[in-house]
């Protein structure tokens, strides 16, 4: 109507994992298999945004991660995408400096941009001496502004790398990104850190930090930073989580102390194989995760009282980049 005030825009948080089946979620399997008293994987948290929200049950996915994901980023159809193909160097099947990504749009758009987890969409070729290669294909040229991510596609399928990506960076860094070591020590014997699911206070936590739990706490800290400047100055962010998990290998979360703690009270979870043990505990571990990044839009400022909620005005989009390993669910 002339002169009504425009709509505030929302905030979008954007929850994107690797390798996760349909059928993983209670929803779409895993309700049905605890009914009828068979293994199943939890995922209270997921559950509960399909339940409030609308779950999407047609979909066309690349049944590989590179063409998905670009396309996902993109918005380009799998087969034109330019990278089309999962691409072991990380550089022939980059993002071009022309293309438009997600980042580059909700940046234009006035949003805070963020992203964290698996990029592998080019910026650094080389799997054992990471650098900066490709200056146009870095997430710092697509309009992410805080970043805290894995550059090359096959590192980011090994869950302790010794350092990641990140941004804000220094102000020589080349594309305005740079090498930190990945710790989860800034987030140890804090009470503003929930100690589950990560454990980052138990005296057994490796000194390399879990990727994932590292891209999951600095996901954190920039929601409850900036839920409270959006109630504040209304200005929204966009923050994309891109988990490596669920994707192999399975065993790595095993080196994490409580690593299954999750399922401790389930018997039938101790009969499953240890490879499916340690999918459904990785897959728990991320929802877990989640819940947290929920809560932050519910309590930004984390003092019990949710009159400063942002939930009501925040997009909330759960996506797998396509399905289980070998075109199953993956299910237990």
């Amino acid at each position: 109507a002339p002169g009504a005030e425009p709509a505030a825009r929302p905030n979008i948080l954007y929850l994107f994992v690797d390798d996760m089946g349909w059928g993983s979620i209670g929803p779409n399997g895993q309700a049905a298999r605890k009914d009828k008293g068979l293994p199943y994987v939890r995922t209270p948290n997921i559950d509960r945004l399909a339940e409030q929200g609308v779950n999407f049950t047609r979909a066309y996915a690349c049944h590989v991660c590179s063409p998905s994901r670009s396309s996902q980023q993109s918005g380009f159809h799998q087969g034109h995408t330019f990278a089309d193909a999962n691409d072991p160097d990380n550089a022939r099947k980059a993002m071009r400096g022309e293309d438009i990504l997600m980042g580059d749009a909700m940046f234009a758009a006035g949003y805070t941009t963020g992203y964290w987890g698996k990029w592998g969409y080019g910026g650094s070729k080389d799997q054992f001496k990471p650098k900066v290669d490709n200056i146009q294909s870095l997430p710092t040229s697509h309009g992410y502004t805080h970043v805290l991510a894995e550059l090359h596609h096959v590192r980011a399928h090994t869950f302790f790398q010794p350092s990641l990506w990140s941004a804000p960076a220094k102000i020589d860094a080349i594309g305005g990104i740079h090498l930190i070591p990945n710790s989860i020590a800034k987030y140890v014997g804090s009470d503003a850190y929930p100690d589950l699911p990560a454990y980052q206070n138990h005296h057994d936590y490796p000194s390399i930090a879990y990727c994932d739990d590292a891209y999951a706490f600095a996901a954190l800290d920039f929601v409850r930073k900036n839920a409270q400047n959006y109630n504040k100055t209304g200005k929204p962010f966009f923050g994309l989580l891109a988990t490596q998990i669920p994707h192999a290998p399975f065993n790595e979360i095993s080196q994490l102390p409580n690593w299954d703690h999750a399922y401790e009270d389930d018997t039938a979870f101790k009969k499953l194989s240890p490879q499916a043990q340690q999918w459904a505990a990785m897959v728990t571990r991320m929802d877990a995760h989640f819940g947290h990044l929920l809560s932050a839009l519910d309590d930004p400022n984390q003092d019990g009282d949710t009159s400063d909620s942002i939930a009501d005005n925040t997009l909330v989009i759960f996506q797998s980049d396509n399905g289980g390993p070998g075109g199953s669910s993956h299910t237990v």
